[in-house]
């Protein structure tokens, strides 16, 4: 699989294979974010066999642009495939740029809203191992006692969701 390598300005360089892609290019990522009714947040632990962040949590559904796609098609093939949502609509909330131990990304969040219990997706084995719906509050005390229970950028994560929820109030 051959991912877009980028410059500071998202512009388009090559693409790589995704295994040969240093730290030191920058890739493109796409984060789903899935609320519900009561504001709740979807939260998917990955799965123990992944390379990068093993048995960490992070949001519903996130993953790495490939050869031919935008951030709004990956993001859709995500959310599809990890956790089973189809033919739902969402919004680009914001683009990012962001480095952390797994290097530098330039990150599209996109949001929507479901009406699930958290045993109601179908995940999808080889990526995600459990997903749960949570709290921010209940996220926030998680992540300050055991912030090594999350992908390295749960932090950044969690202030983005303050923001969203300050700005979306209803």
């Amino acid at each position: 699989m051959r991912i877009p390598i980028v410059d500071v300005n998202d512009n388009l360089i090559e693409y790589k294979e995704r295994d040969k892609a240093t730290n030191e290019d920058i890739r493109r990522i796409s984060h789903i974010w899935v609320f519900n009714k009561n504001r709740e947040f979807l939260i998917a632990k990955r799965q123990g066999t992944k390379k990068v962040s093993p048995n960490k949590w992070g949001p519903a559904a996130v993953g790495s642009v490939e050869e031919g796609e935008s951030y709004e098609s990956n993001a859709k093939k995500e959310v599809e495939e990890e956790i089973g949502l189809r033919n739902v609509s969402f919004k680009l909330f914001k683009k990012l740029y962001y480095e952390n131990e797994n290097g530098k990304r330039f990150s599209c969040v996109f949001v929507t809203s479901v009406d699930m219990e958290a045993n109601q997706f179908i995940l999808q084995e080889e990526e995600v191992s459990e997903v749960k719906w949570i709290s921010l509050e209940e996220l926030i005390n998680w992540y300050k006692k055991s912030p090594n229970d999350f992908i390295p950028s749960m932090g950044i994560t969690i202030s983005l969701i303050k923001e969203y929820q300050n700005e979306n109030k209803n």
